[in-house]
């Protein structure tokens, strides 16, 4: 390369803003916003939870009803639960920790008391390691992706999805906000098809939770394996009823 190229391409970093920008944390940032969005092939933004069962039979009718019992799901299951499951998997995949991998991942379905949930969980699960071995060049699950494969662990979805952060050099903590955002979002955008919702309205309560996502993001990443738990029988049992449905529009 000659001095006259030296020269240019110094000019060009030199009057670049983006050349003083920290690349490495953006492109984690643009991996976490990639693997969330919905058009990510998981077909997770189809899953309810059980709460179609509630939007049919008039338990959840509205938005207020709505918004009341997506907090509570949140608090009562979904953080303490699979926030907890998405903090220990990126940490564990980080220090490659197989074995804990697999332990995490019997933890995660000993807690969906019903086989829609659990199928649905490992479904979508599965579904992301595939399109993230396929998509991204990062090296360290193998012993966990082939676990996955030949079906000595049923690769539930926020084990995957931590494993995955955690991989990829993500943190804890931004990892499970991640993961719990777009559970709410992805809930919400559920209710807003089939109560319905506006589409205001429907954002307007997605952004009312984040104070509880924030707050259950740091007390995943403090919390232990043995202090996962789900406390929200009321809707294992809706959930379990889904399957029943005259008319379903969702996997779980």
């Amino acid at each position: 390369m000659d001095r006259g190229t030296i020269t240019v391409m110094n000019m060009i970093t030199a009057t670049n803003p983006l050349s003083n920008l920290d690349t490495d944390a953006q492109q984690k940032t643009l991996f976490l916003l990639q693997v969330a969005n919905s058009s990510f092939p998981t077909g997770a933004f189809n899953h309810s939870y059980g709460f179609e069962t509630w939007f049919s039979d008039g338990t959840v009718s509205d938005g207020p009803s709505f918004e009341i019992a997506c907090r509570d799901w949140l608090v009562y299951c979904m953080a303490r639960s699979e926030g907890i499951a998405v903090a220990r998997a990126c940490e564990m995949a980080r220090l490659g920790d197989h074995v804990g991998l697999l332990d995490l991942d019997n933890r995660v379905a000993a807690l969906k008391l019903s086989r829609e949930s659990r199928e649905a969980s490992s479904m979508t699960g599965q579904a992301l390691l595939n399109a993230y071995l396929d998509i991204f060049d990062t090296p360290g699950l193998e012993d966990y992706a082939a676990a996955v494969q030949v079906g000595d662990a049923e690769g539930h979805h926020s084990v995957i999805f931590g494993a995955i952060c955690g991989s990829y050099g993500i943190s804890g903590t931004d990892a499970v906000l991640t993961f719990l955002q777009t559970a709410v979002s992805g809930l919400a955008g559920v209710a807003s098809r089939l109560i319905p919702l506006g589409q205001v309205e429907t954002q307007r309560i997605i952004t009312h939770a984040w104070p509880l996502i924030q707050e259950a993001s740091l007390r995943a990443v403090e919390a232990d394996v043995d202090d996962m738990n789900a406390a929200t029988f009321s809707l294992d049992m809706a959930s379990m009823q889904h399957e029943n449905l005259r008319t379903r529009l969702c996997i779980s």
